[in-house]
C-alpha cells in the first residue's frame, strides 16, 4: 500500500509498506480482535499532527503517521457489529491514516449518514471532543462567551456556543480568513489580535462586565494568560488547546482572585460524542462547511502540511482525499 512518511523535519514522501493487517496475521494474529481494517478515502489535517511534522522527532517516523481524523470503507472485520463495505468515521491505532490503509478499533466506528458531503461528516471527529468538553460544564444558556483561537476546533466551539444559545459569542484570532468563518459559524462579534487589544475589545462590546466564560484553543502560555484578563469574576475559562509546552508562567494571582473555573479536556466518550456529533451534522444543526477551506489529493499531502503549519492565513482545515487523483484547490 502507499503511506505518508515523516522522513526528516518538514518532509514527507510516499512509500511502499505493508498493509497492517498482513504484518499482524504474521506475527500476532491474537492483535487483530475486536479491529477493523479500513481503506481511507478522507483524512484531515488536525493540529495535533503538526509537531510530528515540524520536528524535532525522530525520524523517519512509522509509515502511515500522523493523521487521525479519518474515515473509510470497512476492507476486512473481526469486531461484533461492524459490516465490511460500510462507509464509516474510525479512528486509526497509532494515528496511522496517513496511508490507503489502517487498522482501528470497532468500538471507534460510527457510520456515516446519507445526503451529507464526506469531508463535513469527518468534521464529527473533532466536533466530538468539543461536544465531549462541553458536556463537562452544564448550561451556556445567555452566556457571554470570548473564544481565543479561530482555528478549526475554536470554529467549532464558535458553532457550538451558538447552537447552546450564548448571548454574545466573540471570535479572537489574528488572521481575517479565520474571522470571517467564525462569523459564518455564529460568532456575534469577532476581533483581530493583529491590529485590535482584545482586552479592551472584550471591554467594549460587554459594557465592562467582560466575558463570564472563556475558551483557549491554542495551546500557548500568551493566549492562556489572555484568558485569565478576558474574564470576569466567577467565569468559566475551559483551556482546550493543546500545550506546545510542558510548563507556562501564569499570573496565577489574578486567575486565584477571579475565582475561576479552570476546567481541561482533551478526547471524546466515543460511544456518545460522535455520535452526537454526527447527528448535528447530519441534521444542519452545525454547518462546517466554512472551515473546510482545502481539499488536497493524498500525492500532495506534503503541501497540505506546509499550508497547515505555515500558512494559516490562507487555510483552516484541509482535507486529503485518498481518492482523488486531480489537482484540488
Amino acid at each position: 500500500m502507499k503511506a505518508g512518511q515523516v522522513v526528516a523535519q518538514e518532509r514527507i514522501e510516499i512509500v511502499e509498506a505493508e498493509r497492517p493487517d498482513l504484518a499482524l496475521e504474521r506475527t500476532n494474529p491474537d492483535a487483530l480482535k475486536d479491529m477493523v481494517l479500513v481503506r481511507t478515502v478522507n483524512a484531515a489535517i488536525c493540529g495535533s499532527d503538526h509537531p510530528l511534522f515540524t520536528g524535532p522527532a525522530n525520524y523517519p517516523a512509522t509509515p502511515g503517521v500522523s493523521l487521525h481524523e479519518s474515515i473509510g470503507v470497512i476492507e476486512k472485520s473481526w469486531a461484533r457489529g461492524c459490516r465490511e463495505g460500510d462507509l464509516v468515521l474510525a479512528l486509526p491505532s497509532g494515528s496511522s491514516a496517513m496511508a490507503e490503509y489502517f487498522l482501528g478499533f470497532g468500538a471507534s466506528v460510527t457510520p456515516l449518514p446519507e445526503g451529507v458531503a464526506q469531508e463535513q461528516s469527518l468534521m464529527a471527529q473533532p466536533l466530538g471532543t468539543v461536544i465531549y468538553c462541553l458536556r463537562k460544564l452544564g448550561h451556556w444558556f445567555n452566556a457571554e462567551v470570548a473564544i481565543v483561537g479561530q482555528g478549526p476546533m475554536g470554529l467549532l466551539f464558535t458553532a457550538m456556543m451558538r447552537n447552546l444559545g450564548a448571548a454574545l459569542i466573540i471570535g479572537i484570532d489574528q488572521h481575517d480568513n479565520r474571522l470571517a468563518a467564525a462569523k459564518e459559524m455564529g460568532a456575534t462579534h469577532t476581533v483581530n489580535t493583529a491590529s485590535t487589544d482584545p482586552v479592551e475589545a472584550v471591554n467594549e462590546i460587554t459594557d465592562g462586565r467582560m466575558a463570564d466564560a472563556v475558551i483557549e484553543v491554542v495551546g500557548i502560555e500568551e493566549t492562556f494568560n489572555l484568558c485569565v484578563q478576558l474574564a470576569r469574576q466567577d467565569a468559566r475559562f475551559i483551556n482546550f488547546g493543546v500545550p506546545k509546552t510542558s510548563r507556562y508562567t501564569v499570573d496565577m494571582m489574578e486567575l486565584f482572585r477571579k475565582n475561576l473555573q479552570l476546567t481541561t479536556s482533551v478526547g471524546p466518550d466515543i460511544h456518545i460524542d460522535f455520535a452526537s456529533a454526527m447527528r448535528m451534522i447530519g441534521e444542519g444543526r452545525v454547518d462546517v462547511s466554512p472551515m473546510i477551506s482545502h481539499k488536497l489529493p493524498f500525492a500532495r499531502v506534503q503541501e497540505g502540511f506546509e499550508m497547515a503549519t505555515k500558512r494559516k492565513g490562507e487555510c483552516i482545515k484541509i482535507v486529503v482525499d485518498f481518492e482523488e487523483k486531480g489537482l484540488g484547490r
